[in-house]
């Protein structure tokens, strides 16, 4: 039976983006696995959300060697995908480095921090059981901008991710 490999990959995605990021800042950042009901919505909030998954590359005979255990058994390449999402009320403000930053300058900050952050995760200090994480793409930041009738500043990427999902 695979192992539980998706659940690992978002709660170290999810813990990852919230350790580094709250790490870097005075004021909390909160990071949601799921679209939170509006009553339970806290600014600024990342939501990580999983859009799709499935086989990526099939090896010839199934055959997988994983990791530096040299264990081999069956498997393949298997792929993931989430959008990122990142919501501020006009109001939220967060101090880095001594400067306060809100509206478009916190939108900013985070968007290119986040980036650096998903880039820069030790998959090895999340993972519950072991993975072998092959690629990792955070694409472009779309959807930027300023919602007048919310009052809220957001941005979304789309992140890939691709593992060995070795199956037995």
């Amino acid at each position: 039976m695979a192992k539980d490999y998706l659940n690992v990959i978002e709660r170290a995605l999810m813990m990852g983006i919230s350790d580094k990021i709250n790490n870097d800042v005075t004021g909390d950042v909160y990071v949601y696995g799921e679209f939170p009901e509006t009553e339970d919505l806290k600014f600024p909030a990342i939501i990580v959300q999983m859009i799709g998954s499935g086989f990526e590359e099939q090896f010839f005979g199934q055959d997988v060697t994983f990791g530096a255990s040299g264990t081999t058994g069956t498997g393949e390449v298997y792929g993931v995908q989430y959008l990122v999402h990142i919501i501020c009320e006009k109001e939220t403000s967060l101090t880095i480095g001594g400067d306060v930053y809100k509206q478009r300058k916190l939108l900013n900050w985070m968007m290119l921090n986040i980036a650096n952050h998903v880039a820069d995760i030790n998959w090895t200090i999340y993972e519950e059981e072991e993975l072998e994480v092959l690629e990792r793409h955070l694409d472009a930041w779309r959807d930027i901008g300023f919602l007048d009738n919310l009052q809220w500043y957001g941005a979304t990427a789309q992140f890939s991710l691709y593992f060995k999902n070795f199956r037995t």
